[in-house]
């Protein structure tokens, strides 16, 4: 090498020295002492060994901060770059919490804003991990700092549905950021250090934490017990998906046999209606060897959603749960139902719905809560969805729900239905009491009520079992076959391979049309 080289090339080694330094050997220590790996040590855990390709390490903070100070800021605060997770390409970013403590500054900004955008246009999936005490000060003394965080928000938008976006949340998360890890498909939140909050006055002691953002806002979908843990629940999430919107995801080895029948199926379901069962024992029976990766576990659990695989397939389960407030459609699960079912027709991954409930509850306080308007916006999203889309009805499939869970004419690709299934546009408990009012009165008088109001139940329910209302095939409530509740794996792994290459086109639509 020249001597006239040598120069440079101290100055590139000085570059690198400093950013694997961050804040100093005394900040990295410390992060080891809160129980949190540096920025540097998170992407390592998350890709393969050796693949990392970092891009933007000479970026600095150019701008002087309100009290004048310059301090170091090697990376801009920002470690990201390219790499691959199980050989599959992947753009990943960092927070380095040791660089003035992770505030986002404008080139760090900008350089989010970059990645987002190459992330989109070369096709593959983003995942970030948060560790950020919010915006920089220096931001907010001037325009070009708040056009670099509009920058990269509008870029994380743009490619929703075009590309896998999950965030990790292993520290503070404050201000405009916080909405970042909220916009991604899915947030994993470390229960020790995440905390996510827009700003204001906490009014209780839990307040921005894992268990309040997966239990009150719905915000959280996985919670992790470290940063290990919640990276690789993200590894683990990540087999799930695809590269990109236009890809599948990658096929399992179920090692399970497709054409299992579940001979346990017909003793989950109890005699009487009255009682619950648990769901999660349907969905472990029938998926590839019982796996289901469960999202929002704590929050509206009355709907469970995640994913599983079918015959190797994956796929979405979107189920009520009867053990859980009998598996109704209130505004947080209709909320929950919504943005799952929305990601599984952007990536064209197929949805299994297992139904089994009340619907909708009627009364003043759901009303207060807009549960009409909730019922609507899931209306909406399923009169839209083109992913293949297989109904299972277990048991009860009543009012609004019966339309917005894909049992009637809404197109769903196939319902089947337990021999135990009843359509109805409300409970017939609710029906005889508003029916036969007058003939309840009598009996009750007379001594014999229960006798009475069994055998009114009795015919209505005659009424609204599927037997009776799959004889006539144009009927407002159509179940495609019922099948034998032991046959429900292999129905639904036969019913994904025929629709393998389905295509259903919407009706065109402004948006969507480009100009010539």
């Amino acid at each position: 090498m020249g001597t006239w080289m040598n120069g440079y090339m101290d100055k590139l080694a000085a570059v690198r020295r400093e950013n694997l330094e961050g804040g100093g050997t005394d900040c990295l220590e410390r992060m080891h002492k809160l129980g949190k790996l540096t920025a540097r040590e998170r992407i390592k855990r998350l890709v393969d060994a050796g693949s990392f390709e970092e891009i933007g390490s000479v970026v600095r903070d150019h701008r002087r901060p309100f009290d004048g100070t310059i301090r170091p800021s090697p990376g801009e605060g920002i470690v990201m770059g390219f790499a691959t997770i199980d050989e599959r390409p992947v753009m990943v970013y960092s927070f380095d919490f040791t660089v003035m403590s992770g505030s986002l500054g404008d080139q760090a900004a900008w350089k989010l804003a970059d990645l987002m955008e190459m992330a989109g246009q070369r096709q593959m999936p983003i995942i970030g991990m948060i560790d950020s005490a919010g915006e920089r000060l220096s931001l907010k003394g001037g325009d070009s700092g708040l056009n670099a965080v509009g920058a990269l928000i509008k870029n994380y938008c743009l490619y929703s549905g075009v590309v896998p976006r999950i965030a990790l949340l292993l520290g503070p998360c404050t201000g405009v950021f916080a909405s970042v890890p909220v916009l991604s498909d899915f947030l994993i939140i470390n229960e020790n250090s995440g905390f996510l909050w827009l700003g204001g006055a906490k009014q209780s002691e839990d307040a921005g934490y894992a268990e309040f953002h997966m239990e009150n806002s719905g915000q959280c979908d996985l919670i992790a017990k470290s940063d290990e843990d919640a990276i690789d629940k993200a590894r683990k999430l990540l087999e799930f998906l695809p590269q990109n919107c236009w890809e599948k995801p990658p096929p399992g080895n179920a090692g399970d046999d497709s054409e299992r029948r579940e001979e346990a199926l017909l003793d989950v379901m109890p005699d009487n209606v009255k009682f619950t069962y648990d769901i999660h024992e349907i969905i472990e029976k029938i998926t590839d060897n019982g796996e289901f990766f469960e999202l929002k576990e704590d929050f509206a659990s009355h709907l469970v959603v995640g994913f599983c695989r079918f015959g190797g397939h994956v796929a979405g389960i979107v189920a009520n749960n009867p053990d859980e407030l009998s598996g109704i459609l209130e505004p947080d699960a209709s909320d929950k139902y919504d943005r799952f079912m929305n990601f599984l027709d952007a990536f064209n991954i197929p949805l299994v719905t297992l139904v089994d409930t009340t619907a909708f509850p009627p009364g003043d306080r759901w009303e207060r809560m807009g549960i009409i308007r909730h019922g609507a916006k899931l209306l909406h999203s399923y009169s839209h969805l083109t992913c293949p889309k297989i109904t299972i009805v277990l048991r009860r499939a009543y009012g609004g729900a019966n339309i917005v869970l894909g049992c009637s004419k809404m197109f769903p690709d196939f319902v089947y239905a337990w021999p135990t299934a009843e359509f109805a546009p409300t409970g017939p408990e609710t029906v005889v009491h508003a029916v036969f009012h007058k003939e309840l009165a009598k009996a009750k008088e007379k001594g014999n009520y229960d006798e009475v109001y069994g055998m009114l139940l009795g015919i209505l329910r005659e009424q609204f079992s599927v037997f009776n209302l799959a004889k006539n095939w144009t009927t407002y409530y159509t179940a495609h076959e019922i099948i034998d509740p032991r046959d429900t794996r292999p129905k639904i792994i036969r019913a994904i391979k025929s629709l393998a290459k389905k295509q259903e086109q919407l009706p065109e639509k402004n948006r969507f049309i480009k100009p010539a």
